[in-house]
């Protein structure tokens, strides 16, 4: 039986998927062209072909990374102006991050993790951009929270609240994306969730019994 041929678009396409894995693992200094080349069952002679460096193929990488934030930003909704809206993307975070390897944004998570490790220009571009796509839902949230009495003192400012939220998120990503994790967690599951949500909805002034409830309403309707 003849094997199917790839069209140009497909071949590299499928190039740039494997590729992404590579670089999630290596960075893009560690990354070597025959690594790309072997994930991709393909030859480096035919990697080349599609893209003259490996430069080229990480700026294609990159184009296809930030093309699924797109797509998931779009996906999911911004937090309701509530005191229940932000415990719901919260727990939506949290839940997603849970995940590990499963989760569709986890190899581009991982080159965030790479980027922050060597020169950072990678995570910069993805930060500014999440920021910008994420902060005025944020900001509508909080202040919405902190009128209706959800929140108490203070508004933590909404980038660092945005960033730090998305930091205990990326890292629970990153523990579990290994099995088991690499972070030995000191409870089950659904104890890390729950435990996850309080700790970041503290972080942001959420009152306590608006956290309590909403954990009693989460895993009554679970």
């Amino acid at each position: 039986m003849t094997a199917t041929r790839l069209s140009a678009a497909s071949r590299r396409a499928s190039i740039i998927s494997a590729a992404r894995g590579v670089f999630a693992r290596y960075g893009l200094e560690g990354t070597r062209t025959q690594q790309i080349a072997r994930a991709a069952g393909v030859s480096e002679a035919l990697v080349f072909r599609h893209f003259p460096t490996k430069t080229h193929i990480y700026r294609a990488v990159l184009r296809d990374v930030i093309a699924d934030q797109n797509r998931a930003f779009r996906s999911t909704p911004a937090a309701d102006p509530s005191t229940q809206g932000l415990l719901t993307m919260i727990d939506g975070l949290i839940t997603h991050a849970m995940k590990g390897h499963a989760a569709h944004n986890a190899d581009g998570m991982r080159m965030v993790v790479g980027s922050l490790a060597g020169d950072g220009h990678y995570a910069r571009l993805v930060y500014r951009r999440a920021l910008r796509l994420s902060e005025p839902g944020l900001i509508r949230a909080l202040e919405a929270a902190k009128a209706d009495g959800g929140i108490a003192g203070a508004l933590i400012t909404p980038a660092n609240a945005s960033a730090l939220l998305e930091h205990v998120g990326t890292m629970i990503m990153m523990a579990r994306c290994h099995a088991p994790s690499v972070v030995p967690y000191a409870s089950g599951d659904e104890r890390l969730r729950t435990e996850a949500i309080l700790f970041c909805a503290r972080g942001l002034g959420i009152a306590e019994e608006r956290i309590n409830a909403y954990l009693g309403y989460a895993s009554a309707a679970g």
